[in-house]
């Protein structure tokens, strides 16, 4: 199913994931939604068909009370394989432009029984929108008495 927009976040598209020092052999990304929107209500539908309501759930809500994205949906699609990354005009792109974008994303969903069951996302493509660099972050205006380009005029130390 075709989901979003919706925000990347923690994006692994260039080399597998790597959890507590271990590589877990899968590409993988983290995609964020509002509260409501048409992508979480189709997401919470198909889960619920395939897992029949059972077990692990890989759509989460962040608490209201979290520093960042809170009260949004995120959803970690995972994939052994390469992820293909276009751009809106069709064309491949760089995975490392993904970072911070927004995105449309193809995701499968299947159930699984190890360790009392659930249902799993496999992340199949992904379309970027609009390209980001951090999300939806404001730095605000440029700090007072900084020029760009002037700290790399200073001596170097041997």
């Amino acid at each position: 199913m075709v989901v979003g927009p919706c925000q990347v976040r923690f994006p692994n598209l260039d080399k597998t994931e790597e959890f507590q020092g271990v590589d877990t052999g899968k590409f993988s990304c983290t995609f964020m939604f509002p509260a409501g929107s048409d992508s979480v209500k189709a997401m919470k539908k198909k889960i619920a068909e395939v897992g029949g309501g059972k077990g692990g759930n890989p759509l989460t809500e962040v608490a209201s009370d979290a520093e960042y994205d809170a009260g949004m949906f995120k959803i970690k699609g995972k994939s052994k394989f390469k992820i293909k990354v276009i751009n809106a005009l069709g064309d491949s792109v760089s995975t490392g432009s993904v970072s911070g974008a927004t995105v449309q994303a193809v995701l499968g969903f299947a159930s699984y029984t190890q360790g009392g069951g659930g249902v799993t996302c496999y992340l199949n493509a992904i379309r970027i929108l609009k390209e980001g660099a951090g999300g939806d972050v404001d730095f605000g205006p440029i700090p007072a008495g900084y020029e760009p380009g002037a700290d790399m005029e200073d001596a170097l130390p041997f």
